[in-house]
This record gives C-alpha cells, sequence and structure tokens, in this order.
C-alpha cells in the first residue's frame, strides 16, 4: 500500500469537507433578517378597573403584509394570545402588568411594543387613600356621576376634580371618578361644563377660598399664598404609593378637605401628560388678557398655592365647579 497516496488523498477530502462548511457557515452569516416597515401600536389605557376585559388592536406595521402577532401581558398571559386583535381580562385585584404586542414573520427581525397598565379599585378609600371625605355631595343630572363638595365661607367648593367632557387622566376613562378630566381653558368656559347651578370660579371665589383657608385673613388672587397650597392638598396614596413626593416644606394637612392632587397638565393635541406627582393645576374662570387665563397650581417641594397665566388653548388643567352656598343667596 502507497502511504503518501493514502495520505494525500485522505487531505484532499479533508480539505474538501473544510471547504463545504466553510461555504455553509459564510453563507449563513451572509443571511441577515430584515427588518419590518413601521411599529407596532396598540391603545390601552395606563389604569384599568380590576377584573375589566380590554380589547386590544396592533397596527403599524406596513411590511410585511403577512405578519403575525403574539400577545404577552405579565403574570396573565404568556404567548397565549396569536391575533392582532384580542380581548384581556385583567385579574380581581389590584397590581401592575406589562402589556406586549410583538409581530413577527419569516425573515424579519421581531418588532415589539409594550406599555405598563395597572388596576385599581374605584369603591372609595380601595386604590385611592388619603382623601377626606366630605358628607355633602350633589348629582350631575347629565350623566349621575356624583360630586362630593365643601361649604367654605358662603361658597359650596367642588372637593374633587369636574369629569364632564374634557380628556381623562392618562387616557384612562376609569380615573374621572377620582382624578376628574382635563381642560384648556376655552373647553372649561365654553357652554356648562358645570353642573346646574355651578361654574367655574373667578378670581373672586378664589380669593374668598384663600380667606378660609389662611384662618379669615384677606389675600389678593396675585399672590403666591404662603403656606396655603399645604393646607389644600391631600397626603393621597394610589395602591399605597404616596402621589406627592415627600418634602419637609409641603406635609399637605388638607385642612378642610379640598382634596388637591398632583396630577399634572396636559396640552391640547398631545396625549401626554406632564408634572405628574409634582404639580396639581386648576383654572380660574378669569381672562388676563384675550389671550390668557390664570390658573392656580400646587408644587409638592413648596407649601404655597401660586397664581399663574397661560393660553387660553394650549394647556390642559383641572376644573373644581364652586357656587354661592344656598343659605348664603
Amino acid at each position: 500500500m502507497d502511504l503518501k497516496k493514502l495520505y494525500r488523498g485522505a487531505g484532499i477530502f479533508l480539505m474538501l469537507l473544510l471547504s463545504l462548511a466553510s461555504c455553509k457557515k459564510a453563507e449563513e452569516e451572509t443571511f441577515t433578517p430584515e427588518t419590518m416597515s413601521g411599529t407596532v401600536e396598540f391603545d390601552i389605557p395606563f389604569y384599568v378597573q380590576m377584573g375589566e376585559t380590554v380589547t386590544l388592536s396592533a397596527s403599524g406595521i406596513i411590511d410585511p403584509k403577512n405578519a403575525n402577532y403574539k400577545w404577552y401581558v405579565s403574570g396573565v398571559y404568556v404567548d397565549t394570545l396569536t391575533s392582532n386583535v384580542v380581548s384581556v381580562r385583567f385579574p380581581d385585584s389590584i397590581g401592575v402588568f406589562i402589556v406586549s404586542a410583538n409581530c413577527y414573520a419569516d425573515g424579519y427581525y421581531i418588532n415589539s411594543t409594550s406599555q405598563q397598565v395597572t388596576t385599581i379599585d374605584t369603591s372609595w378609600n380601595a386604590s385611592i387613600t388619603g382623601l377626606k371625605a366630605s358628607p355633602q355631595f350633589i348629582v350631575d343630572k347629565r350623566d349621575g356621576r356624583a360630586y362630593r363638595y365643601i361649604t367654605a365661607g358662603e361658597l359650596d367648593w367642588f372637593c374633587q376634580n369636574l369629569a364632564w367632557g374634557g380628556v381623562p387622566f392618562k387616557t384612562s376613562p376609569v380615573t374621572a371618578a377620582y382624578f376628574g378630566h382635563f381642560y384648556t381653558w376655552d373647553e372649561a368656559m365654553d357652554g356648562d361644563v358645570c353642573p346646574e347651578g355651578w361654574s367655574v370660579p373667578t378670581n373672586e371665589d378664589w380669593e374668598s377660598l384663600a380667606e378660609v383657608l389662611s384662618g379669615g385673613i384677606a389675600v389678593p388672587f396675585v399672590d403666591n399664598w404662603f403656606g396655603l397650597g399645604e393646607k389644600a392638598s391631600a397626603a393621597v396614596c394610589l395602591n399605597d404609593e404616596r402621589m406627592w413626593p415627600y418634602s419637609p416644606d409641603n406635609s399637605h394637612t388638607n385642612d378642610i378637605g379640598w382634596n388637591a392632587m398632583p396630577l399634572g397638565y396636559t396640552f391640547a393635541g398631545s396625549k401626554k401628560f406632564e408634572g405628574i406627582n409634582e404639580y396639581g393645576c386648576w383654572w380660574s374662570a378669569t381672562e388676563k388678557n384675550d389671550t390668557q387665563a390664570y390658573y392656580r397650581y400646587i408644587w409638592y417641594d413648596l407649601g404655597d398655592f401660586p397664581m399663574a397665566y397661560t393660553g387660553k388653548s394650549d394647556m390642559r388643567a383641572n376644573v373644581r365647579c364652586v357656587r354661592m352656598h344656598p343659605q348664603s343667596l
């Protein structure tokens, strides 16, 4: 046997195998999945009622046309919902969940979008704690919603935010019972936004509230209202998490049960909310000029209740309705 020829043949065969393996590896390394055209989109409230069923519809992917969807809801559904339109039932308990929509197709990278959703209990003193419950209330005939109010001097004041029309907090209608809705000044002043017999407070109405909060001292509207933000704001919690961050300068004593909360603000044409857990903002019906109007606000790190002004059609803030107390008429 010619060992040299045998070794030479074996070497050639080995080189051929290595060459084929190298070609196959090169083919694998040169294949790169394509990127989908578009971004997965779906709408879901940031807050839902515990036990609520929400229908979700995914869209936004332009190419490929034959893409498929899988949905994941942490602690609820894992890779069991496989359609672009699905119904998700959240647990009968308070919690925080991550909802993800994943779009996939052969030869493409996966495209996904996620959003956090919090379940809440809207019954009194459940998810929202720390508010003072006034025994006085009225029922809005337009939608049957009840509003608690307090009597401060000669005026009755809502001790919760109005929720007729406007925009719900973080696109979450379930929060209306506690958080109310948000309005531009133009929206708040367009027709009868408050229930019959009630109105958006003027600067003079706000001054009346300040006098009560300050213990009988007259305070002008155009003033920082030193220390009155602390007396008007509530040390409120949402699902056991404090809403106002801690500050040594504002302990939120909520002296008369006005129940101010830090819900922030938003702008016309935007779904994004700013200043959540930092600011609470409420309109005055009084104009500063043809294009601007006044509002008052509370900042978490200051005990005051300052005023400011902005464009009538720009910022959306909360509304507290007011009326003359019937016995004062």
